[in-house]
């Protein structure tokens, strides 16, 4: 790549089952999903220079509903057959839902204004759930869940809920919501924020468990904001229960979707 050749930069919309993947992030020495991609759209451009950037880090096992990336390259083709060539080359666990032509200035994580998870919790259990949930065998206090999720929401110091790699940074999160709710049988949890920290949504679902099973009480839940605590970790959800929900990029769409929040139930579109 010359700096003389125009570069495309496309917006991608993936989803994945991250059971087999190391998250996102490219190691030398695992399977990634960035990795993965970045195989594959060199087969599609024929090019080794190419830039892939993801909205944020997934964990190890955590799956993704509507997961936002760019791609720039030197090769510019219509965003319809990037995506087609793309899905053609990709493994059966990763899938290109969508591909946009993006300004030169447009970068998935830089420019995101936040993310939205959602946790799926079973109440009895299934035969085909364990990819992708998790279950809980006791009774859950969904109302003192709800009541506690709410307590986790707004701008916290959340060290209690960061890995040590984390404590050289900033642990303050602006958490814009917390939803517990039911859809039949399963239990599920909502977080949206403006960014998260390593393994921290895993460890406010846990803590919602516990508060649900009554091994915590709602009232342990500031405590937890106001420094360094063992709880958290300790009750670490699983990764399997966890999707990627949605990047978001616009203020109004992002107040848009705060506002339904409470009204819509989950959507594995």
């Amino acid at each position: 790549m010359t700096k003389k050749e125009t570069l495309h930069r496309y917006k991608l919309t993936l989803e994945y089952d991250g059971t087999n993947f190391s998250g996102w992030q490219k190691q030398a020495d695992a399977r990634t999903v960035q990795g993965d991609l970045l195989k594959g759209a060199a087969r599609v451009f024929g090019e080794t220079a190419l830039d892939l950037q993801g909205c944020g880090r997934t964990d190890a096992g955590v799956h993704a509903l509507e997961y936002a990336a760019h791609l720039e390259v030197a090769s510019g083709m219509p965003p319809r057959d990037v995506a087609r060539l793309l899905n053609e080359t990709l493994p059966k666990d990763i899938a290109v839902r969508s591909v946009e032509a993006a300004d030169s200035r447009f970068h998935a994580r830089l420019n995101c204004i936040a993310r939205s998870y959602l946790y799926q919790i079973r109440t009895r259990k299934s035969a085909f759930g364990k990819r992708y949930d998790w279950w809980v065998h006791e009774e859950l206090d969904i109302p003192a869940m709800q009541r506690a999720g709410a307590m986790l929401a707004g701008m916290h110091d959340f060290v209690a809920f960061a890995e040590k790699q984390e404590l050289k940074k900033s642990t303050r999160v602006l958490v814009h919501a917390v939803g517990v709710f039911m859809d039949k049988d399963v239990l599920w949890v909502r977080v949206i924020g403006s960014h998260f920290l390593w393994r921290m949504v895993r460890r406010m679902v846990g803590v919602l468990v516990e508060v649900g099973c009554h091994r915590l009480r709602e009232e342990d839940i500031p405590g937890l904001l106001q420094g360094p605590s063992a709880i958290p970790s300790n009750h670490t959800a699983p990764a399997s229960g966890l999707f990627f929900e949605k990047a978001f990029y616009d203020e109004s769409e992002l107040a848009g979707f705060l506002q339904e929040e409470e009204k819509k139930g989950p959507s594995l579109r």
